[in-house]
C-alpha cells in the first residue's frame, strides 16, 4: 500500500509533498499497523490485542481525525477533540473482551498542520513507541521520545541503548489507546516552526526497530522523493529481517507562508506547548504489552 501528493491549497498555506507505504513484514500473516496522510494530518497508529482486535484498534484511532481532512490546518482544541474521541472509540472495542487475551489497543505518532499566535507550525504527538523524526543537515533527530518499559529505564541509567534492543520487554509500552488504560489520550505534544526544506519521517516500531539511525540517516539524504523514501524505508526494514508490520510516512514541506506581522516569536525546535495542551508525565502503572497473542 503506497501513497504520494501534494498537499495544499494556496500560497497562503503550508505546502507538502508526501509519501507512504505499509508493509506486513516477512513473518507476521496479518497488518495491524494503519495510517492516515491526508493533509492536515499525518499519523500511524500500531494495533495490539491481537490480528482482529489490532486492526481494529488502529483504524478506529486514525477514523477520529477524519473530521480534519481537508482543513487547512487542525487548532490545537480540534486536536483534542480528536484524541478524545479515538481514545473513547478505541477503549470501547475492550468492552465485554477477556483481558486475559488482549484488548484492543494501538500506539499513535506523527504530525499535524496547525498555526500558533499567526506562525505557521507544525505539532508532533506520539503515545507508545511509535517514532517521528526529523531530517537534520548531517543525520536524522527523533523528535518523539518512546514510552517504553526500556525508555525509562534507559533514561534512569538502568539499561543501555544496546541492552534496550536485545531486552525481552522492549515491546511492552507504558502508554497506548485503549489496552485497558481507559477512555484517555496521554499524548506528548511538541510545536515546531514549519520551515522550507524540512522532512519529517514517521513510523510504527517495525522501522525503527529494524533500521538504525545511521541508515535511517543515509535513506533518507538519497535526495529522493517522498515516496522513493518511504518506499526505500520499507524495502530496508524487510531486507533486516521485516519480522513485525512496518509503515512509513515522509513529509517534505515544500512552502510556508510569511508568518503573521504579530505572529509568536518563541516556538522553536524546543518548544513544548505550556497551556493545556502541554505534554503530561509519563505513568508507569499505565501500560499495555504489545506482546498480545495474534
Amino acid at each position: 500500500m503506497r501513497r504520494a501528493g501534494e498537499t495544499g491549497a494556496s500560497a497562503d498555506e503550508i505546502l507538502l509533498e508526501h509519501g507512504a507505504a505499509t508493509d506486513t513484514g516477512l513473518i507476521r500473516s496479518h497488518n495491524e499497523d494503519s495510517y492516515l496522510a491526508a493533509r492536515p494530518v499525518f499519523l500511524v497508529a500500531d494495533g495490539m490485542g491481537g490480528h482482529e482486535a489490532g486492526d481494529t484498534a488502529s483504524k478506529t484511532a486514525l477514523a477520529a481525525f477524519a473530521p480534519c481532512v481537508g482543513a487547512p490546518e487542525i487548532t490545537g482544541d480540534a486536536l483534542m477533540e480528536c484524541l478524545g474521541r479515538a481514545a473513547r472509540d478505541v477503549d470501547a472495542l475492550g468492552a465485554g473482551r477477556d483481558p486475559l487475551r488482549g484488548l484492543p489497543g494501538c500506539t499513535l505518532s506523527g504530525v499535524v498542520v496547525t498555526s500558533v499566535d499567526g506562525r505557521p507550525c507544525l505539532r508532533v504527538i506520539n503515545i507508545g513507541d511509535s517514532r517521528t523524526y526529523r531530517m537534520t543537515p548531517d543525520g536524522v533527530e527523533q523528535i518523539t521520545v518512546d514510552h517504553s518499559e526500556v525508555q525509562e529505564l534507559m533514561a534512569s541509567g538502568q539499561l543501555t541503548e544496546g541492552q534496550a534492543q536485545a531486552s525481552p520487554r522492549r515491546h511492552v509500552i507504558t502508554r497506548a489507546l485503549g489496552a485497558g488504560i481507559g477512555p484517555v489520550a496521554l499524548a506528548d505534544h511538541f510545536l515546531i516552526p514549519a520551515r522550507v526544506g524540512d522532512r519529517l519521517i514517521v513510523c510504527t516500531d517495525g522501522i525503527s526497530g529494524e533500521i538504525d539511525d545511521d541508515s535511517l540517516a543515509e535513506i533518507i539524504h538519497r535526495g529522493q522523493g517522498p515516496q522513493e523514501t518511504a518506499d526505500a524505508l520499507i524495502t530496508t526494514a524487510l531486507g533486516a529481517g521485516g519480522k513485525d508490520n512496518a509503515t512509513v510516512i515522509v513529509i517534505d514541506v515544500t512552502h510556508v507562508p510569511p508568518a503573521a506581522p504579530d505572529a509568536a516569536t518563541d516556538v522553536d525546535s524546543s518548544t513544548i506547548p505550556s497551556a493545556k495542551h502541554d505534554t503530561l508525565p509519563r505513568v508507569r502503572e499505565q501500560h499495555s504489552n504489545k506482546e498480545y497473542p495474534s
